[in-house]
């Protein structure tokens, strides 16, 4: 277990590291459509369809111990086959029982693979920082002309913050080291 610190959270990370048994994948893909309504004068809305696809990656590994474990991880597509040695690493935040899982590496072929909501959620901070100067913006809208560009201002500021923040954990950790 080693632990890591991030905006004003504290996590432990947890891994498995083992030799890959059995890998499998899968894709889910969601199509919705909307629009195409009409209305008065003939006029007929655009028609706007949007897909999505999910993959679900699902990996049996042996640790050296002998003990096996299954992972089913979504939005990673991993590359992997039978005889890979790979660690998964997951998060939880101290005091909580359970987390995501954030990040798969390869050892064999020295790839490592992330999930980048899980770790945007890690990285985030609390939604009541945007929230409080959103509140402290509505108190001052008498004195601030543009005071409802401050909380936008803020939510953009924090997750650009966020994103370094991932940034940085992805570039300075030695993935390989969790063996």
């Amino acid at each position: 277990m080693k632990t890591i610190h991030t905006s004003n959270k504290e996590y432990e990370l947890y891994w498995v590291a083992g030799q890959v048994m059995s890998a499998g994948k899968n894709m889910e893909t969601k199509v919705q459509g909307s629009g195409g309504g009409g209305y008065g004068n003939g006029y007929t809305a655009p028609v706007r369809i949007t897909s999505s696809t999910t993959v679900h990656d699902q990996i049996f590994l042996l640790d050296r111990e002998g003990k096996e474990h299954a992972f089913q991880l979504q939005d990673f597509n991993v590359a992997c086959r039978d005889g890979n040695e790979l660690s998964v690493i997951w998060a939880i935040k101290k005091g909580g029982g359970n987390g995501p899982y954030i990040v798969v590496h390869n050892r064999t072929t020295s790839q490592t693979f992330f999930h980048e909501k899980g770790l945007l959620g890690m990285f985030s901070y609390s939604v009541l920082y945007p929230l409080g100067i959103s509140i402290l913006a509505i108190c001052l809208h008498s004195f601030l002309p543009f005071w409802w560009a401050i909380p936008f201002a803020a939510f953009i500021g924090w997750r650009i913050l966020a994103k370094q923040e991932v940034r940085r954990f992805k570039a300075g950790t030695d993935f390989a080291s969790f063996n």
